[in-house]
């Protein structure tokens, strides 16, 4: 680094400019003490006049006015000795001497100063009264004219004399020669010592931490490290030098940092493009080569829109340039071609790149190759609408399909929907498996369609599994004709359904049910008339199948009030506002054995609810294990308090039974209850046995170990069989009442002593239920003593608080 020149050297441009300045103000402040001081003068010099002429005016009027001209020369006289007036008179209004200080007699200035004078200003005073005070510069004096009276008068008006005085005032400079020589030396030395003292403290204190700096600037400028650099500077100096090799560490981080972010740019899966201001490529990462196909080579220096495809809307370009324009980031979709012709799609973000200043240099592009992500989502897009095995609308798109031909009809025309849903393709699932029930599904949307070419305005759509729509537009006002319209389609559809089909080889013959509800009468929006067409397909299907149901309002009271009653039921379950009620089970003889629990709903509105309206809507679910479960755990505390040789009953639905942790349920609340096992009896239906008797089986032995007994209930009414009979671990046989109820007959006679008959050579108890006659005891009896009766004949069921508090007291 090369030493600089004398004159450009910081301390030398720091100190003599400063050396010069302090001259510059000492001159500038004499010159402006010295100007102040004139002007103090000049004032004070007018005031001093002034107040002499008032005076001298007044004692001159006073004289003339009295007449005492004798004293005129005494006033000009007191004037006179002042040092500065050097001529005094008074004159005439035509300019001639009146009086003058008789010392001016012999003196020729005064009458060269009286000529002199402006007549007009003379005359102007004397007429007008008023003084005039005027000062001269260059004759450095003033000049007064001040108005007198005369004593005398013309007309009514007073004459005036004018009273001059010049008054001298010179506005000298203070020269060289006022100021003391010594004193002015003594003061350019100090002046000279402080300019002195201040190249040395730059000299210290800025000059050299300055080199210093320059010595860290240029190890900063050829990367050298700065990490020992320091100024020693106890100022802003120091600072700097903090701040520079402060800066140097930044630099390094930042260059980093920025290789970090090349790098990220470089490796990043989005293709980045960055272009100057004509729109000319300067930068392209690999990403863009990989996607595109082109280099940096083929592209640099071209504008990017050679990728276009034409398929970008112009709306597009226009939003992007608009946005770029006015300094803002674009972001939107591109339709672009690859090197090889290939169109692709990419979300680009296009933004302005500033420099520190904030004037846009460059646009950079980040685009993102979203080709696959919109095939994706456009498949997304048709799952959500079309079932994905027929490709028929799904129920969403059906629905949307729907509001259409409600917001197209006219008005009071009617339409319709027509639901069909496949009878037992669940069997052929289970023995065939489902990619053979898809087949034939495929077959059944094959057959839809082609009988539905005959309506092509009609719509065909699938809600899901087995379950096909056919949607008719409004047609006609007429909701008969409607009815018998799509009623004959329908009846076509059956028809083309049943006929046989061959799958993989295989002949299938299969049948649908099919709902029909007419719109907008029970239904104005597509969600309640599918609704209503699904609830006229389970009533087509409740009456057996391959049937036809037109909806009927009454159809949805009853879902509704089976809905309610459920809904009511699991409150009352969780609210315990279920009561167990007990009748007893007695010999002929009227000594009782036990007990059957059976249960009542005490509603807190309807009062008591009867067991036949909730028990089949509660074991249309699991709401019957639910309450199964509730009667098990109140039963077992019934049965604590029972009479010891009393055993209790409790009905088991199928349901119930079916749960894989049944036993350990029924095994878990009878430890919980401490009662004896043994005198519990659990009531099942034939029909329980119709689905997996080994299951049943197996069930009961495990409970049978533990001492519960079982009962078939309503025994001869269902799937009856000796083979089973001997199978299962059964204790006891209970007769339908309806066999019970026939006795007097002599067909169910018969009946009721072959049970019995059984029971008594299979070593089962018997029960006979409904038991309300003598004649029906007598019977009962004459075929065995040790049947058990059930029914009115003997008790009523009773709440289980108020059999408890009978048996106490017996």
């Amino acid at each position: 680094m090369s030493l600089l020149p004398f004159h450009r050297r910081l301390n030398i441009q720091v100190t003599l400019p400063i050396t010069v300045i302090a001259f510059l103000i000492v001159g500038l402040l004499g010159y402006f003490v010295v100007r102040g001081q004139n002007q103090i003068a000049l004032y004070n010099a007018q005031l001093e006049l002034r107040s002499m002429l008032v005076v001298a005016q007044g004692s001159l009027n006073r004289i003339f006015g009295f007449g005492r001209y004798d004293s005129v020369g005494e006033v000009l006289s007191e004037f006179q000795v002042h040092p500065r007036v050097t001529n005094t008179a008074i004159l005439s209004p035509t300019g001639e001497l009146t009086s003058y200080y008789s010392a001016n007699a012999i003196s020729p200035h005064l009458r060269t100063f009286v000529q002199h004078l402006d007549r007009q200003q003379i005359a102007e005073v004397a007429r007008s009264g008023v003084s005039i005070m005027q000062y001269h510069p260059e004759h450095n004096h003033f000049i007064a004219m001040v108005p007198v009276v005369s004593g005398k008068v013309v007309g009514n008006q007073q004459l005036h004399n004018v009273f001059i005085v010049e008054y001298e005032h010179a506005r000298n400079w203070y020269t060289f020669t006022n100021v003391i020589f010594n004193e002015l030396v003594l003061f350019l030395t100090l002046l000279a010592a402080v300019g002195l003292t201040l190249w040395v403290i730059l000299q210290r204190k800025i000059v050299r931490p300055v080199r210093r700096l320059m010595v860290g600037v240029d190890k900063l400028a050829r990367r050298e490290s700065l990490q020992d650099f320091d100024i020693h500077s106890d100022n802003e100096l120091g600072l700097l030098g903090d701040s520079l090799r402060d800066a140097a560490l930044q630099r390094e981080q930042h260059e980093k940092q920025l290789l970090r972010f090349s790098s990220a740019v470089e490796q990043s899966h989005d293709s980045i493009v960055i272009t100057n201001l004509a729109g000319e490529i300067e930068y392209v990462n690999k990403a863009f080569t990989d996607i595109t196909g082109y280099s940096l080579a083929d592209v640099q220096g071209r504008n990017p829109k050679m990728l276009a495809s034409g398929e970008t809307p112009r709306s597009s370009y226009d939003a992007m340039w608009a946005a770029l324009a006015a300094g803002r980031s674009w972001q939107g979709e591109l339709y672009n071609l690859k090197k090889n012709g290939e169109p692709y799609r990419e979300w680009a973000t296009i933004a302005p790149l500033r420099s520190p200043s904030g004037d846009i240099t460059h646009y950079i592009a980040t685009k993102q190759n979203i080709t696959e992500r919109r095939a994706a989502e456009a498949q997304v897009q048709y799952l959500a609408y079309y079932d994905v095995l027929t490709g028929l609308p799904n129920r969403t798109q059906c629905q949307e399909i729907l509001q259409q031909f409600l917001d197209e009809r006219d008005y009071s025309t009617r339409g319709a929907v027509a639901l069909l849903d496949l009878d037992g393709l669940q069997r052929i699932n289970d023995v065939r498996g489902f990619e053979f029930g898809d087949l034939i599904l495929l077959a059944v949307a094959e057959r839809i369609g082609h009988v539905m070419k005959a309506e092509p305005e009609a719509r065909v759509g699938c809600l899901g599994g087995d379950l096909f729509a056919v949607l008719f537009p409004t047609r006609s006002a007429d909701r008969e004709a409607t009815v018998n319209r799509v009623e004959f389609m329908v009846k076509d559809l059956l028809a083309e359904l049943a006929e046989p089909m061959l799958i993989e080889g295989e002949r299938i013959s299969i049948t649908a049910s099919a709902g029909i509800v007419v719109y907008p009468e029970y239904g104005d929006n597509p969600e309640a008339i599918l609704r209503h067409a699904e609830t006229a397909v389970h009533n087509a299907k409740d009456a057996g199948g391959n049937q036809i149901a037109v909806y009927n309002p009454a159809y949805s009271y009853a879902l509704e009030q089976r809905f309610e009653v459920e809904r009511e039921l699991r409150e009352a379950i969780a609210n315990n506002q279920l009561e167990l009620y007990l009748q007893s089970q007695q010999l002929s003889n009227g000594e009782v054995v036990g007990v059957e629990v059976l249960v009542r709903w005490n509603h807190p509105t309807k009062g008591i609810v009867s067991p036949g309206v909730f028990i089949p809507i509660a074991e249309m679910s699991d709401l019957i294990v639910d309450l199964g479960r509730w009667i098990l755990r109140a039963a077992l505390q019934v049965l604590k308090h029972l009479p010891g040789q009393q055993t209790l009953a409790i009905n088991i639905s199928p349901r119930q039974f079916r749960k894989y942790d049944f036993v350990y349920q029924i095994e878990r609340e009878v430890v919980k209850s401490g009662v004896d096992a043994s005198r519990l009896i659990l009531e099942v239906t034939e029909n329980l046995l119709v689905d997996d008797v080994d299951d049943v089986v197996a069930k009961m032995k495990a409970l049978q170990k533990s001492g519960v007994q079982f009962s078939i209930d309503d025994f001869g009414t269902g799937y009856s069989s000796l083979s089973y009979l001997s199978q299962l671990p059964l204790h006891e046989l209970k007769i339908d009442q309806s066999f019970v109820q026939g006795i007097g007959t002599e067909e169910k006679e018969q009946l009721v002593e072959t049970v019995i008959a059984m029971g008594n050579n299979l070593n089962l108890r018997v029960v006979a239920e409904g038991v309300e006659t003598k004649q029906q005891v007598d019977f009962l009896s004459a075929c065995s003593a040790q049947v058990v009766c059930q029914g009115y004949y003997f008790a009523k069921p009773i709440p289980a608080s108020e059999y408890l508090a009978n048996q106490s007291q017996q």
